[in-house]
């Protein structure tokens, strides 16, 4: 998925975001076409030590989004006009509707809200709660659904300025995942990270 994800269906009557949270999800807003390097470590519970890929996102504006995995394998997934198409090296293609993965749905508006800059979208999904201490800047989103609760409790969202740089999900189950962005990504020690350590690289922009 484009952020490992188990995102619910429908969005939930919502109340506004308040105007500093709507400056500041605005101020991320991107021109698409905009590709951008990750690293995306995952902790799962199945696995003795976290796993790190490596690759590149793109948004290609409303409704169309794209994750390239180019390490530790070698997989694209690409979300465009209502339809997902899954490509694994060495394996056939996959195709299907938006319709069969209505958590692709979700994600699909989050993701496009915060990269299209529209707090009140994002607020149909989720309760937002902002911080800002100078120019760095969190984003905590509680979804609003019982049924996309039961799987996530929070996407956290830390940046500097207007650059979004580390995106943080919390599953309910206790695996996790964060994504580094850009120049962020290339600041992650080769030596297995640990939940402190990102979080503090996301929180400060140092390791």
């Amino acid at each position: 998925m484009l952020i490992p994800a188990l995102l619910a269906a429908s969005p939930s009557p919502s109340s506004a975001p308040t105007p500093e949270t709507s400056a500041l999800i605005a101020r991320l807003a991107r021109p698409a076409p905009a590709d951008t390097a990750y690293v995306e470590v995952r902790f799962v519970s199945v696995l003795r030590q976290p796993l790190r890929l490596h690759g590149e996102l793109h948004y290609g504006g409303a409704g169309e989004l794209g994750k390239r995995v180019d390490q530790p394998y070698r997989e694209t997934t690409t979300i465009s006009a209502g339809k997902v198409a899954l490509q694994r090296a060495g394996k056939p293609a996959q195709h299907f509707s938006l319709e069969r993965a209505p958590e692709l749905q979700a994600l699909l508006a989050a993701f496009s809200a915060l990269l299209g800059g529209d707090a009140a979208t994002l607020a149909q999904y989720y309760t937002i709660d902002a911080v800002q201490d100078g120019a760095h800047f969190q984003l905590t989103l509680t979804p609003r659904g019982e049924d996309l609760a039961k799987h996530l409790r929070t996407v956290v969202v830390d940046g500097n300025g207007s650059e979004p740089q580390c995106f943080s999900l919390q599953q309910a189950d206790g695996d996790s995942s964060v994504m580094l962005l850009g120049a962020l990504a290339a600041k992650l020690s080769s030596e297995p990270p640990t939940r402190a350590a990102l979080a503090a690289l996301c929180q400060t922009g140092a390791p």
